[in-house]
């Protein structure tokens, strides 16, 4: 039986009961060392065609899934594995974005749950959650191994609605992308899209989000009522 958590040990004066954060562009200023990581690896197997804003259009599910669309079956597992070598030793590449770091430990000091919804393989994930020191401050974490459908399909923010029984209206989901505002509509959640990335890697905005955030700061002001 899967566990189940509680939300109202974690509830104080705020409206929100569970914050869920997608990962890269969000939290991580990771885009650019990504897509760098899985050409480095996939070029070699590869149509030279191929080209980085190719691996950035197929961006969404795990990175084997990503790998397995450019490079022949019997070499996608040998580029997975060069592609999390490069993970771990080039990790210090990633770079939080400025003030996530003060809103995760607002959040956390207000004892609001936090979760985490990402595309990326559970491998992957926690490479950055035990680099960064981040892995007590999700209670839940779904990754692309968890789940069988994708953003922007609501599965993944299902099953931690399912798992931490928050209610939808005081729940929000605060992403860079169009998927990540898709994924929180269908589910019936708030949906807030973080703006501070301005990466450029993703499509234009067409997908409405409840929020706009311009900066982490925002957000506190949110969801605490704190003033910059």
């Amino acid at each position: 039986m899967k566990e189940q958590i509680k939300t109202g040990e974690h509830m104080k004066t705020t409206a929100f009961e569970l914050v869920i954060f997608d990962m890269d562009g969000t939290l991580l200023n990771s885009m650019d060392c990504l897509t760098d990581w899985l050409y480095r690896v996939v070029k070699a197997h590869c149509s030279p065609s191929v080209t980085p804003a190719d691996l950035i259009a197929a961006f969404g599910p795990t990175e084997e899934k990503i790998i397995a669309q450019f490079v022949p079956g019997e070499l996608a597992k040998s580029c997975l594995d060069t592609y999390y070598d490069l993970c771990e030793r080039e990790h210090e590449r990633v770079q939080i974005y400025p003030g996530i770091n003060k809103l995760l430990k607002e959040l956390q000091k207000q004892d609001i749950l936090m979760a985490l919804f990402t595309g990326k393989s559970r491998r992957a994930a926690e490479i950055s959650l035990d680099r960064l020191g981040w892995r007590s401050l999700f209670r839940i974490s779904i990754t692309g191994d968890d789940i069988i459908r994708f953003k922007p399909d609501p599965e993944g923010v299902n099953l931690i609605l399912e798992r931490t029984r928050a209610a939808g209206k005081r729940t929000i989901f605060i992403g860079d992308s169009d998927a990540d505002m898709a994924a929180a509509r269908s589910a019936g959640i708030i949906g807030g899209r973080a703006e501070w990335g301005g990466s450029g890697l993703l499509s234009a905005v067409t997908v409405h989000s409840d929020h706009q955030f311009a900066t982490p700061q925002a957000v506190i002001e949110l969801l605490l009522g704190k003033p910059a």
